[in-house]
Order: C-alpha cells, then structure tokens, then sequence
C-alpha cells in the first residue's frame, strides 16, 4: 500500500506540467475580453493575470507603455495601496518571528510626534482604527508641487500630520498615515530598510524577484506612467515631468503605496496569502478579522472582504491608486479563483476594475471548465455510468491497467478525488451536485482521456 502512495505521488509530480495549462479557448476568451473592455473604455495600457487553482495562470496585456511601445506581461506597474497588503503580511511575518507583537503600542516603537497617538497599536494601525489623519491632504499635495523636488523621509512625513480623527478604536478611517508608521517600526524591528525586510521576509523566499520598491534596482522593466492628478485636465505621459518629480512622489508614497510588480507576480501574491501558503494559518486568522464598514464590505489587516461582491463570490481585495497607476486584485473565497489586473494611467477608477474588468474576466472560469484538455468529448474510449451518478460511479475502460489513474476536477480546476484505476468503481459520497470531469492517465503517459460526469445525489 505504501508502495502505491509513493507511486501516486511521483506519477502526479510527472503528470503536472501536462495538467496544469489552461486550454486555449479560454486564454482567447479571456484576452478578447481584456481588449474589448480597455478599448471600450479608452484605456491607455493594462497588465493582467488569472490564476485557476490547480491549472495554471493566465497573463494579458493590452495597449502600451509609449507610442510605439507595448504593454508587456514583463513589465513592472504600481500597485499604489496594494502596498498596504505586503507590508500587512510582512509585520505578521516578523510577529511570527518573534520580533514584535501586532498589540504593541506605537509608543513602544515611535515617539517624538505629537499628532500620532502613540496609545495606539499597530494592529489598529493596519486595520485604519488608530485615528491617526490622513497626511495626504491639500496642504500636503501642494507641497509637492510648488516646492523644489526633494526625496522624503518617512519621519518628515509624520512631522506634518495634523492631530487625530478620533480615539483609538473609536472609529474606523482609512489613512495611509497607519502605513507609514509600520514602516518606520519595521525599520526598528527588522534593523534594514523595510524594502530589504519586504525582500527578505516576503519576496525571496517565494523567488518574487519582479517586485519591488520604486527607486530601487529595477529588475524588471517599469511602463510609462500617464498622469492626469497631475494636470487635472488631460492625460499626459509622466515622462515629460522630470523624474526628480517622480521620484519625490513615489518617496512621499513610501510603505503606503511605492511598490512595483507584474501581474504574474501579483496574483501569485494574492493566491497565496488567502490560501495560506504565505503565512501561518494563525496569522492568516489575524489578518482576515475585519472591522465591518457596512452591510458588504469589511477591513481586516490591510485588506478588504467584500460580500457577495463578483458574480455573487465573496472576495479578498485590495486595489491601489498612484500618480500615474492604478490597479484592483481579487480572490474567489469559494474557489480560490485570483484575479490582478493594473493599468499605467490614473484617469480611471477604481470602482471600474472592481466592479467591470474583473467580474468579467471571473465569469469565463464560471461557465467554462478551465483544463487544457483539448479532448472533453463523448468519443473517448471508456464509459461512465450511470452518468448522472448517485452515491457511486462504474468505469467501463477494458482497456484498463493497474497503474492508469483517474481523477475528478471540478469546473473550477481542482482535483478533487483521484485513485488507481485498480478499482473501477469510484465512491461519489463526498462530492457535492454538480458537473465534473473524470480523466484517465495512462501508465505510459501517451494517452488522456476524458468524459463528463453528472452527481446528482
């Protein structure tokens, strides 16, 4: 018995580059509808990514960096308040070491600022309950602009905060003040930069090599930006700002919103942090207690839960907005479905990418089954019944063989049973109604078949 578990084991490791693909009819779907909606709705590039559990991930690009320049799924945008979920993760990453505890008060870590209550923690800080204010106010902006190009400091930052919305605890307030706080403690804690802690803690150990700090060694190409905060009026390439402009806007930015990164890279962030592969299954706790901002959407550490939100799906979010970037990423509590999508330009929305691009994309892994298996047809060589099947299933294969295996994945591309074909009669007990796929490996690996399966207890 032994002996066929390791067996199994090794013929799944084997057969996973040949599983895990997504079929081309649905890579077309989702690139025609990628196109039509940015061509639709005037956009000026965007960079996107689906990751189908068990299958593998989609990336699309649309529209260009410059004139003449494409778009490509190399290239590295902004993620703006993405931010805020890294960092998140990250502070729970060196909780998890020991090295600080989410309910230390922000006096243990700061002070000499007045207008930041230092009674508050960092956990209020990560879920925007700390009261601090918002220092990216009008004074703030016009500072930015009128003066000279400087590179900021996170404490310079804090220096201008006014005094605090409320008490600690008292209210809930989105403030990117929070975030920069947890970089200056981070910066205590880790003893580096919280860009090399971010690299060491987070991004290395899961070779994130296209993600990063802006100003940092870029190891990944970074799109033109096109700009209309900046103008108010017109959308314009930001490379005709000089970039010491830039580069003092994304310093002010700092841990609250510098980051760069693929699509790729994103959703591969996003799948899994809300799986569970990024943190520890307490820490993952920590961070999905939310505070509940109204009858659908909650805050937990640095992200949102929103109910029933896409194609009736709960999901895990945080989008971003920066000079020039914008971007919204998603995953599918039930299926684990994961959806990034960021754009070069900040005329758009928000509510846009959350509520139109994404759904859309999502929607295609609903109706269809998202394997690369080019042969779901009723011709193949062996037979299921009954189908729809009860508590059981019977395969007919007579051309069976102690080491073929079969599995079922649902429409959603998980394997949710598999086994030697030594038994031919498949317990469906477990499995909820709906549509499935049986699929046969030979031993020899030169053949897989597939037929559809209906359970229908």
């Amino acid at each position: 018995m032994k002996r066929k578990i390791y067996f199994l084991a090794l013929f799944f490791l084997s057969y996973s580059a040949a599983i895990a693909q997504i079929s081309p009819d649905l890579t077309g779907r989702l690139q025609n509808t990628l196109d039509s909606i940015c061509t639709k709705y005037k956009v000026k590039g965007a960079s996107a990514a689906l990751l189908l559990p068990n299958v593998g991930t989609w990336t699309g690009t649309f529209g260009i960096s410059k004139p003449g320049v494409p778009i490509s799924p190399q290239m590295a945008l902004g993620m703006g308040s993405n931010t805020k979920t890294y960092i998140a993760a990250l502070l729970l990453k060196l909780q998890e070491k020991g090295l600080l505890d989410l309910d230390d008060s922000i006096g243990k870590w700061i002070q000499g600022y007045p207008n930041i209550n230092t009674s508050a923690s960092i956990r209020q800080c990560l879920n925007h309950t700390s009261g601090n204010k918002e220092y990216l106010n009008a004074s703030f902006n016009d500072s930015l602009l009128l003066n000279p190009p400087k590179i900021w400091t996170m404490e310079e930052v804090l220096s201008t905060v006014g005094a605090p919305n409320f008490a600690p605890g008292a209210s809930w307030g989105y403030s990117n003040t929070n975030f920069i706080v947890a970089g200056i403690i981070i910066e205590k804690v880790a003893k580096m930069s919280f860009a090399n802690a971010m690299s060491v803690y987070v991004l290395e150990p899961n070779n994130w090599n296209s993600t990063f700090f802006f100003g940092e060694p870029n190891p990944a190409p970074i799109p033109s930006q096109w700009t209309m905060n900046l103008t108010g009026t017109s959308l314009v390439e930001m490379n005709t700002y000089p970039i010491n402009i830039i580069n003092q806007l994304f310093s002010a930015a700092g841990p609250a919103g510098a980051m760069m990164v693929t699509a790729e890279e994103n959703v591969q962030f996003w799948y899994k942090l809300i799986k569970g592969d990024l943190l520890s299954k307490a820490s993952l706790q920590e961070m999905t207690s939310t505070v509940r901002l109204n009858n659908s959407v909650s805050y937990g550490l640095g992200i949102f839960r929103y109910n029933r939100e896409i194609n009736n799906r709960t999901i895990y979010c945080h989008g971003g907005t920066f000079i020039g970037f914008i971007n919204e990423n998603a995953v599918d509590t039930l299926s684990g479905v994961t959806i990034s999508v960021l754009t070069n330009q900040d005329s758009l929305d928000n509510d846009f990418l959350l509520s139109v691009v994404i759904p859309a994309l999502h929607k295609h892994v609903l109706n269809a089954p998202p394997t690369g298996i080019d042969d779901f047809n009723n011709n193949a060589s062996f037979k299921l019944f009954p189908n729809p099947a009860n508590d059981f299933v019977n395969i007919d294969y007579p051309l069976a063989n102690a080491n073929d295996v079969c599995q079922i994945i649902d429409i959603n591309g998980r394997i949710v049973k598999q086994q030697f074909l030594v038994q031919t009669k498949l317990n469906l007990t477990d499995l909820n109604n709906g549509v499935y796929f049986l699929q046969i490996f030979k031993h020899n690996g030169n053949a897989v078949l597939t037929q559809k399966l209906v359970v229908a207890h």
